[in-house]
């Protein structure tokens, strides 16, 4: 599996990032740690004809307290994240989910930005060229099928990042930067559910930043990840749960799961949640059944949608008595 030929830039900062990336267009990638995109490039899955690596921009590697919030630059590795005092300390909700993603060497390399946008994976793109050459083209590969989800019209490849789940229920947001200025967008708002186009990033713009608000009073969390293996393996079913006592009603309790679609997603409590006696064993079995019903899942080679649907019921209902514990 060798690599086709590439070029390699590595820009210093990020209006030089953000000029190469809009000069290059579509024919380029940007790379970070690189644990997903060279894979899928020694498979074809991706050929950029270059890549634009971050490693040397200054800034976008730092972890930093900025008035009740937290800043993390996109290019902070998952070590960092997990091992981070602040992070420990105030949301330890995703250093859990950082400590979940493969193992050791993974985390050394992978980075916060890339996790969040790690591409969407199926069964069938995920080969070689040979074996994707042996049927018709999928959505992903320039054709007009879905192999995840038969006779659907469009692509539903998952989404198995860990650490966006965790973002989503402590409600993160991320800050993009593009030639033409930057944005901040709630994390919630950044993801897209279709496996071709799965988050907001305009053309030419990059994930600078993730900044994470000051916790609430009380606030507790915890991030729960069924998988295959005890490690290595993408989450079949991830689940990140946040409770905060100070909070309104609204945002007292938010609760996200990943690798069911091809976006991470939030359950949608009732309207009345929290009740005046909090986590309850009603509320908590009222809670794991609305996530259930709420999930759409889709094929998967090693479970059926509905086997991921149990499994999403089974811990969210498992996080919830965790952080009742607590």
């Amino acid at each position: 599996m060798r690599l086709k030929k590439f070029e390699h830039f590595e820009p210093r900062t990020l209006s030089e990032a953000c000029q190469l990336l809009n000069e290059h267009g579509s024919k380029a990638s940007v790379i970070a740690g690189g644990t997903d995109l060279v894979v899928r490039m020694k498979y074809g899955v991706t050929t950029p004809e270059c890549l634009i690596n971050l490693k040397k921009v200054d800034g976008l590697s730092a972890i930093s307290s900025v008035g009740e919030n937290l800043h993390l630059g996109a290019l902070a590795t998952l070590t960092q994240v997990r091992c981070s005092e602040l992070v420990q300390e105030r949301y330890p909700i995703l250093a859990e989910a950082a400590l979940a993603v493969g193992a050791a060497q993974l985390q050394n390399m992978g980075t916060i930005g890339g996790n969040i946008c790690l591409e969407p994976r199926c069964w069938y793109f995920q080969q070689g060229n040979s074996w994707r050459q042996a049927r018709p083209n999928c959505f992903k590969n320039g054709g007009a099928v879905c192999y995840m989800a038969k006779g659907s019209k469009r692509c539903y490849a998952l989404y198995c990042g860990d650490t966006a789940a965790a973002l989503l229920a402590l409600g993160a947001k991320v800050r993009l930067v593009s030639l033409g200025g930057e944005r901040t967008v709630p994390v919630e708002e950044f993801f897209v559910d279709d496996g071709m186009r799965h988050t907001n990033l305009r053309p030419g713009e990059l994930l600078a930043e993730v900044i994470l608000p000051g916790p609430g009073t009380g606030q507790r969390g915890t991030y729960l990840k069924y998988r295959k293996r005890g490690a290595l393996d993408f989450p079949i079913v991830g689940v990140a749960a946040v409770i905060n006592k100070g909070a309104t009603a609204a945002s007292r309790l938010r609760i996200a799961v990943t690798g069911v679609g091809s976006s991470p997603s939030l359950v949608v409590p009732p309207a009345d949640f929290p009740a005046g006696t909090g986590l309850t064993h009603e509320m908590i079995d009222r809670m794991a059944e609305i996530a259930r019903k709420q999930v759409k899942p889709v094929s998967h080679m090693e479970v059926s949608p509905g086997y991921r649907k149990e499994l999403v019921g089974v811990l969210v209902r498992d996080a919830l008595e965790k952080l009742a514990g607590a």
